[in-house]
């Protein structure tokens, strides 16, 4: 009894608390699973695009590092930092597999007596490659309805680069829509 007492109390200090949130969409250790497992099946059907998967994964990355600077010695630390790697080296860029040799070698080194340093090691010694950007991608932002930059009514800084000269066919600013109550409703992109 007395060995399990002292068992629960290094694990209470070693694991981060469910009800305990970082980065900056404070997200809890186990949101950050959550959220990485999500993305993977989102990306790999085909839901989102590569550049907002790495978006979204950067943003949960967030969340782990602050989650492994407060809890190093996490027990889930291991297995989310090799989840989190493997999405990235599914991603299309460079970005995206520096990403991923990052993470392998740091669950290799910080947790080396785990199966998931053994494949992070693994992982490390066949190479990551860079991928190149998947054929469905190209064809996705190809079909993909693109909203004119006339039509933002956002000011963002997105919207206004967008909305240079350059982008319309012509060279000319393009026209303002009509805010009657016949015009189609107004669409908008979202920024980057």
């Amino acid at each position: 009894m007395l060995i399990i007492a002292g068992l629960l109390a290094t694990l209470a200090v070693t694991s981060a608390p469910a009800d305990e949130y970082f980065g900056k969409l404070k997200m809890s250790a186990l949101r950050v699973r959550y959220e990485t497992m999500q993305l993977k099946k989102r990306y790999e059907t085909h839901q989102l695009l590569p550049e907002q998967t790495e978006h979204l994964l950067l943003l949960t990355q967030d969340s782990f590092d602050q989650w492994a600077a407060r809890y190093p010695k996490d027990p889930w630390l291991a297995s989310t930092g090799f989840l989190i790697a493997t999405l990235y080296a599914e991603l299309p860029g460079t970005a995206a597999r520096e990403d991923a040799v990052t993470l392998y070698v740091f669950v290799k080194s910080h947790f080396p007596r785990s199966s998931y340093a053994t494949s992070s090691r693994a992982a490390l010694h066949h190479g990551v490659a860079t991928k190149a950007d998947p054929a469905w991608a190209k064809e996705m932002r190809a079909t993909a309805p693109s909203a004119s930059p006339a039509v933002s009514p956002s000011a963002s800084p997105a919207a206004s680069r967008s909305a240079s000269p350059a982008a319309s066919p012509s060279g000319a600013p393009a026209a303002a829509p009509s805010d009657s109550p016949s015009a189609p409703p107004r669409e908008y992109e979202r920024p980057r």
